[in-house]
């Protein structure tokens, strides 16, 4: 059994172009870190994807530092996705990610351009959201941001936010912290003490009673 957690970078698809082919945004970068049973990291994973309808959204080339320079030669949706596939391999694999937005986009982009929906529900079978485990693990109701559950595991964020590659490393850092039981509740001793004693956050400090200030508690 391995474990792979995946994020995807999507570029919105311009007016004109979502009427016409019926696709709101498009895969532009493939992040994923695989990990073996033991959840040691083994591999890394990263491609660019070339949209095929539209030049890329300003506010995306801001938030991801993506470019249409960037993008040039890089494969289209199908080849980019049968490479993946191939890279993952043929053993048995859960996947992860930060909320299930990614594998809707996947299954949705993959009907649209009649391509690998077959191995997209097949993954979708075994798929986990771990933004939603990890605030079980917290117990915490509303969802929190992957910034945040980074910094409430005392681990400093490794590269760029908004990188496909980073954001996949860091989210796989958390869940490898989860795995261990004893070391997971001494690194967040602070924030189960945050929820369970007196919900004010003083045991973490200014910058995370932000974080947490209007998060709830599991009953």
């Amino acid at each position: 059994m391995t474990h792979i957690m995946i994020d995807l970078e999507m570029n919105k698809v311009p007016k004109a172009e979502r009427v016409k082919g019926g696709i709101h945004n498009e895969v532009i970068e493939i992040g994923a870190v695989k990990m073996n049973d033991n959840f040691e990291i083994i591999d890394k994973y990263q491609t660019y994807v070339f949209p095929e309808h539209g030049k890329m959204d300003r506010m995306i080339i801001r938030l991801t530092h993506i470019t249409d320079e960037m993008l040039v030669g890089a494969p289209l949706y199908d080849e980019a996705m049968s490479a993946f596939l191939d890279w993952i391999g043929e053993e048995d694999v859960t996947f992860y990610s930060w909320s299930m937005a990614d594998i809707r986009q996947l299954r949705h982009e993959s009907s649209i351009k009649k391509c690998h929906l077959d191995d997209v529900e097949k993954m979708e079978k075994s798929w986990v959201d771990f933004q939603e485990e990890f605030s079980r693990l917290l117990h915490i109701k509303n969802r929190i941001k992957l910034k945040d559950a980074v910094a409430s595991a005392d681990y400093v964020f490794t590269g760029d936010e908004h990188t496909a590659l980073s954001d996949a490393v860091n989210t796989a850092e958390i869940l490898i912290l989860t795995k261990h039981e004893e070391e997971f509740k001494r690194v967040m001793k602070p924030v189960l003490e945050l929820f369970t004693e007196d919900n004010t956050g003083s045991s973490l400090g200014s910058m995370c009673e932000d974080f947490f200030a209007n998060y709830k508690v599991e009953e």
